[in-house]
């Protein structure tokens, strides 16, 4: 189990918040876009036979992989119900399906998949998992031989602005927290053979920090720690980030926000 797993949201927050922000979450989602092409440029050699795209959210990556020629079936696997409705409505190649289910249980929602998968993408998913110990052993099990894990996640400088930001009001955790690179490398190695990972901090520029709190909300990102300041975010608080925040402005009048995304690429260990 991996050290941070208790300050990470419960399954069942995680598919709500998710559910919810379905209908809005591709008018928002610049980063994750951003990310998405990105992990699949980095893959297009990884992009045949049976793919299982972990955290297939709106269907963005799982379609895309669907387009390419050599690859055969594209299953889209989401913990979000509303997600998973949201995709089957937008996307209908033949090439398509898609699954309900926890990337933390995958033997239990892909029972008869074994060693069947060429490749296993995820990006920007299994940052929300608590057991990325059960993930990975899940993903080397679905994988076929010679496959391979590709995946973006994200570190723990991610929104370190905000974190800064909050950190002038009170000791209390506004933003959610992501594993380690170092803890992250250990688990991989412990299902994988190969892993590669890289990091590429992104910063994005915002108008305001309530268009970023905003975006987040409506990305279903919002703080979902366990730690979370509960009850604790009133007007003068609020108030008082915001302030601290608006010190970051840059030459051109706009707030950065940074995401540090760790690429990855693992081997299936061959018994």
């Amino acid at each position: 189990m991996i050290s941070h797993a208790n300050f990470l949201p419960n399954v069942e927050d995680v598919a709500y918040s998710f559910s919810q922000a379905a209908k809005n979450y591709d008018q928002v989602a610049g980063l994750q876009r951003l990310v998405a092409d990105e992990l699949i440029t980095k893959g297009a050699d990884l992009h045949n036979g049976c793919v299982l795209d972990i955290g297939s959210g709106t269907g963005y990556v799982s379609a895309k992989l669907a387009d390419v020629e050599a690859v055969d079936k594209v299953t889209g696997l989401d913990i979000a119900q509303g997600m998973i409705n949201y995709a089957q409505s937008c996307h209908h190649s033949s090439k398509l399906n898609w699954q309900l289910g926890d990337a933390q249980q995958l033997p239990l929602v892909l029972p008869d998949h074994a060693n069947t998968y060429n490749l296993v993408i995820s990006s920007l998913a299994i940052q929300w998992c608590k057991n990325l110990n059960a993930v990975f052993a899940g993903v080397a099990q679905c994988l076929a031989e010679d496959g391979t894990f590709h995946c973006a996640t994200l570190g723990p400088q991610t929104l370190h602005q905000l974190k800064w930001a909050w950190g002038q009001v009170d000791d209390y955790q506004h933003v959610n927290e992501f594993v380690p690179l170092n803890v992250l490398r250990k688990a991989l190695e412990n299902h994988f053979v190969q892993v590669e990972i890289e990091c590429e901090p992104i910063e994005l520029k915002y108008k305001s920090v309530q268009q970023l709190t905003k975006d987040l909300k409506q990305l279903g990102a919002s703080n979902h720690n366990a730690r979370a300041a509960q009850g604790l975010m009133g007007v003068g608080r609020l108030r008082k980030m915001v302030q601290a925040y608006e010190s970051l402005r840059d030459e051109k009048g706009l707030l950065p926000v940074t995401y540090e995304v760790y690429y990855i690429k693992a081997k299936n260990k061959v018994e």
